[in-house]
């Protein structure tokens, strides 16, 4: 045997020997890897599961608790986390489920002390909690705790018995938010109280006594904190008409600027990863339809505004009015009821969160690409977007918008028939908080969409909260001026208002819609049909029973109080177009008069005049213009039919077109139908 081939084989028996070594080695490691997956696997504890799941049952009945492993149950019945909670019990026996509304409040009883880290409100003429009991479902928070230690998730399950005053609810739109007590009233952590922050504050140097306001920096206290450093956890059912719709894990916080320092408190809802799930799906907003037609179905955020006051209801009525307002982007919303950890806190509207998520269910624009500001601040975006749009106010505001020029420049830059729409209703139905604030704009900064009009990249206009709009005391105030006489160019939509105000086709443009908020939008007909609809809907009684919880009657709390605030809002509708109408002509110094313009309709079809097609009445609509305003109309007719002709106007017409009155016309639109 040569000597190369020795060392050649000497060779192949070491690399064999180490082969050998190191696949015993991986084998090793392999087999310590499975153990401490068979470890971990073990220090796995599975959720208890509940017997019956939330919902609302006719009676009284018991409650078994069970885990697939060996382990301890415990459970809670006052919303605390079983895991730590001092109240945390063995489940050992079946858990009765009943009524415990009779039974002493447990988290309404705290009120309104200045003094006091534990206050929930603050300049609410001493706010005082209910001193009877208020109503209750029953939660049940459970976990279970196997030999080593280790929990499983903390389930949880609320229940209505309804064999009393909780039938009520059976129908209705229900919430029942549940988080452990010291994320809402601890003074340290709690994000429904004062605090300790607040103390500090008050007992300092910096204090400033009537200082309020949520938007302030110089405010301290708890629940005027903002951001997820302010964000608790909670479990969160939503039940519609007795049927669970949504049962999951979010984040909750405070919600608003004023409203925070009133003691029934608005939040906002997140759905996170951290959670469980990154989306919020229910059709509970039933009529909230995207740019394409299709009910959305799915929220990464929604709100729940707290009704505390009547100045709800009209913002409810308004949204019935204006939601479907193509140029016009507003937020959807619904009545509910909210038990929080299992008490009654009385009435909420469900609503949409302004975010880029909004904008992205209803307009389909990819969230990363939206431009989103609120109050003459940025929401959502880039910080220059602002800065952009307040460089083109001053720059334009130098210029001369009567030049067709320079306002297709303005044209190009911001949505104006969206413009038009907000200021047409929010002057229309007199809001008193607005402009400067409850507004909004939205933009695509990405490219634009194939077929999506939302997404040409100009400033689109929002409409955010009418809390104190269509009061009777303010049917008369010419809100024009107020709006004209701002003129700042950081109140950016009191900014172009008064700008493109120089412009004639601006300006006749938004006579017309103007107009058509008088005569069709806000007619008392429509506004009635909006008004039964709250009455119908069990919303007075739901308002009502709220108003009691939150002390806010000077007397006893009745069903007639809500009838009357809607009575004084179908009779502001009644006689605001009589105003509203002679303050638009004072404002623009108008010559022309008011004059009426009749359509007849024969045949199958509609027609559309300037931003509405008006319902008919025995195939006839009658509203009111001004002379000298060019109107723009359009013959619609249904399937089968056929545009014939228009007759009765001074010169022959086509299926669309333009006329101008100088006197009370009625002209007739003719269908045929097709072979």
């Amino acid at each position: 045997m040569s000597l190369g081939y020795t060392v050649l084989l000497f060779l192949l028996m070491i690399t064999s020997l180490s082969t050998i070594i190191l696949l015993s080695k991986l084998k090793e490691q392999n087999s310590e890897k499975e153990k401490e997956k068979e470890e971990e696997a073990s220090d796995e504890v599975a959720a208890p599961t509940f017997s019956h799941p939330s919902g609302f049952y006719p009676e009284n009945f018991t409650l078994k608790l069970s885990t697939e492993k060996k382990a301890t149950i415990y459970y809670t019945v006052d919303a605390s986390d079983p895991k730590t909670s001092n109240t945390s019990k063995e489940f050992i026996d079946d858990i009765l489920i009943y009524d415990r509304s009779s039974e002493p409040n447990i988290y309404s009883v705290y009120g309104e002390d200045d003094n006091s880290p534990l206050s929930i409100s603050r300049f609410q003429s001493y706010y005082k909690p209910p001193d009877y009991p208020v109503e209750k479902a029953m939660v049940i928070r459970a976990v279970a705790k196997n030999e080593k230690g280790n929990f499983s998730e903390v389930v949880c399950e609320t229940y209505f018995v309804t064999d009393k005053d909780l039938n009520k609810h059976k129908n209705r739109t229900v919430i029942s938010l549940v988080t452990d007590p010291d994320n809402l009233f601890s003074p340290d952590t709690g994000i429904y109280v004062t605090g300790n922050m607040f103390q500090e504050w008050k007992n300092s140097k910096d204090f400033v006594p009537y200082l309020i306001f949520g938007t302030d920096p110089r405010l301290k206290g708890n629940f005027y904190m903002k951001g997820s450093d302010w964000e608790r956890e909670a479990h969160f059912t939503l039940f519609n008409k007795g049927k669970i719709s949504v049962q999951q894990n979010l984040g909750i916080r405070i919600k608003g600027n004023y409203s925070r320092i009133v003691p029934q408190k608005s939040f906002n809802l997140y759905a996170k990863k951290k959670y469980g799930k990154t989306s919020i799906d229910t059709d509970i907003l039933d009529d909230n339809y995207d740019i394409e037609g299709k009910l959305i179905t799915s929220y990464k955020r929604l709100s729940l505004r707290g009704i505390y006051d009547d100045s709800r209801i009209r913002d409810l009525v308004g949204r019935g009015l204006f939601y479907t307002r193509e140029n016009l982007t507003s937020l959807d919303t619904r009545v509910s009821v909210v038990f929080l950890n299992g008490e009654y806190w009385g009435a909420y509207l469900i609503q949409e969160k302004l975010t880029d998520d909004f904008i992205e269910k209803n307009y389909l624009i990819p969230s990363k690409t939206v431009s989103l500001l609120k109050d003459n601040e940025v929401e959502e975006g880039p910080e220059e977007e602002l800065t952009k749009l307040k460089e083109f106010c001053n720059e334009y505001s130098k210029k001369d918008l009567a030049d067709e020029t320079v306002y297709k420049e303005v044209e190009n830059y911001i949505n104006v028939d969206s413009l038009i729409e907000l200021c047409a209703s929010e002057i229309y139905i007199s809001n008193n908080d607005w402009p400067g604030k409850n507004d909004g704009e939205f933009r695509n900064t990405g490219d634009p969409i194939e077929g999506n009009q939302y997404s040409d990249g100009k400033w689109r206009f929002i409409i955010i909260d009418l809390d104190y709009a269509m009061n009777y005391s303010t049917v008369n105030i010419d809100r024009f001026n107020f709006v004209y006489n701002l003129k700042d160019s950081a109140e950016i939509i009191s900014f172009f208002f008064d700008l493109l105000m120089n412009n004639t086709n601006f300006q006749n443009k938004f006579i017309n819609v103007f107009c058509d908020y008088a005569n069709e939008v806000c007619s008392p007909t429509k506004v009635n049909k909006v008004l039964e609809k709250c009455r119908e809907d069990d919303v007075i009684e739901v308002l009502t029973d709220s108003q009691a919880r939150w002390g806010r009657c000077p007397s006893k709390c009745t069903t007639t109080m809500y009838h009357q605030k809607l009575d004084g809002i179908e009779n502001f509708f009644k006689d605001r177009a009589k105003y509203a109408l002679q303050h638009m002509k004072d404002f623009l110094k108008l010559n022309g008069d008011l004059v009426n313009l009749t359509i007849k309709v024969i045949g199958k079809g509609k027609v559309q005049i300037n931003s509405i097609i008006p319902d008919l009445n025995n195939d006839e609509w009658t509203g009111k213009y001004f002379t000298e305003v060019p109107i723009t109309i359009k013959a619609i007719p249904d399937e089968g039919y056929a545009f014939k002709e228009w007759s009765g106007y001074d010169k022959p017409l086509k299926q669309n077109d333009e006329i101008t009155l100088s006197e009370s016309k009625t002209i007739t639109v003719s269908f045929e139908e097709t072979k």
